[in-house]
């Protein structure tokens, strides 16, 4: 008998989702999505740590703070919950107070937590053509079954959610849930249009179902009007929401949370089996909200990734020239590029990985089959000088795998 035998039924549903070690050295590294070093609040964040731990003493090393209780193993620390809370009322015009936060590791544990504490074997989890890999696998390793709507330029395509629905009612399965980035999608960056986001929230009362609203990328707008939350838009209680100091701040911190009513969190909190976020960095992050650090910071924050933005647009239009398509970003920090049929792109993206060129291929987030070329440019944390020199060198890549007319 092999080890393999003793395996889970999730654990054999694919490898561990994990990029391979490039065999050359990343020299222009547009491929993980990551917050711009330059933007880091270092000073801040180091002054905090220092202020947390003067003004709490040990009990901030603790699991909980002893004046809370055990609540805060499952939820996270109180003090940040009900900032997040504040914040979310203030923006988004709905308050659900600190019990309807829950803090995670990173958005992308709680991913984990409401796949698992809404999804049964069976059940049909409906996300956009080409979405957020972690998400999708947790469903899969859940015993859901992803079901797919295409992507254009006003997001998800929910005019065609009415015949999938009926298409799995017709079939004896049910849809459980919704997955979706309707701000800023990843990877193609479009934004839902504010009438599928009302008809999006109207179908989740209508079929009875959870929708998930990745919202990590919503605070990263440097251009455009801002478009109300599907959280803002529902009054029954059907949504809930994800947002992340990760993408905001710093990547380090893996502080998320998950917000939305009481009962709707509480599948999450149920299936929690850690005990709970760091309590130092909930309260360093607390005393940042507090001293009004935040929105200063994002601020700053979205000017620097508007202006990389500019310069990986101007790149791309100046070198790659119609060997690609691309829609200029309003937020967050990608370009969705597709390549043209005319280029031999398997070459072309041989050759750019030899070169030290690094990029997110389409082909991991594809939730379907698609026969056309795509790659995420993550322009956030690279500099401006690599963004310029990077993109010049893969379009005279794309230019020399032009394939030769038959």
């Amino acid at each position: 008998m092999s080890i393999e035998t003793l395996r889970a039924k999730a654990s054999n549903t694919g490898p561990a989702l994990f990029f391979p070690d490039p065999e050359v050295p990343a020299i222009y590294n547009f491929d993980q999505g990551l917050a711009a070093p330059e933007t880091y609040p270092v000073a801040d964040l180091t002054r905090l740590a220092r202020q947390v731990l003067n003004a709490a003493g040990p009990s901030v090393l603790d699991y909980f703070d002893p004046d809370v209780g055990y609540e805060e193993l499952i939820f996270g620390y109180r003090g940040l919950r009900a900032r997040i809370a504040e914040r979310t009322r203030q923006m988004q015009g709905r308050d659900f107070g600190h019990a309807g936060v829950i803090l995670t590791s990173g958005s992308v544990q709680g991913l984990a937590l409401a796949m698992a504490g809404y999804v049964d074997p069976g059940d049909v989890v409906i996300a956009e053509a080409s979405s957020f890999p972690y998400a999708l696998r947790y469903a899969t390793m859940q015993g859901g079954e992803v079901r797919t709507l295409t992507v254009d330029d006003n997001g998800m395509v929910v005019e065609d959610l009415e015949g999938l629905i009926a298409q799995v009612k017709a079939e004896g399965k049910r849809v459980k849930m919704v997955y979706t980035i309707p701000t800023f999608q990843t990877p193609t960056g479009t934004e839902m249009s504010v009438p599928r986001r009302k008809m999006l929230v109207e179908a989740a009362k209508k079929h009875d179902f959870i929708i998930i609203e990745d919202a990590v990328y919503s605070d990263l707008r440097f251009s455009g009007e801002p478009l109300p939350s599907l959280l803002s838009l529902d009054d029954s209680g059907r949504v809930i929401q994800c947002g992340s100091f990760s993408k905001m701040v710093a990547p380090a911190l893996r502080m998320g949370w998950f917000i939305g009513d009481l009962k709707a969190i509480e599948p999450l909190a149920v299936m929690r089996q850690d005990l709970g976020v760091a309590q130092w960095i909930a309260r360093v992050m607390a005393d940042f909200m507090d001293e009004g650090l935040l929105e200063p910071h994002l601020a700053r924050v979205c000017q620097v990734y508007g202006h990389k933005a500019n310069i990986a647009a101007k790149a791309l239009r100046e070198h790659c020239g119609d060997f690609v398509r691309f829609r200029m970003p309003q937020g967050s920090f990608y370009i969705w590029v597709e390549i043209d049929d005319r280029v031999d792109w398997d070459t072309a993206a041989a050759r750019a990985a030899k070169e030290g060129i690094f990029f997110r291929p389409g082909e991991r987030f594809a939730g379907v089959q698609d026969d056309r070329k795509f790659l995420r440019l993550s322009y956030g944390h690279v500099s401006e000088k690599i963004i310029a020199e990077g993109i010049a060198r893969l379009g005279a890549i794309l230019h020399e795998c032009v394939r030769k007319a038959a």
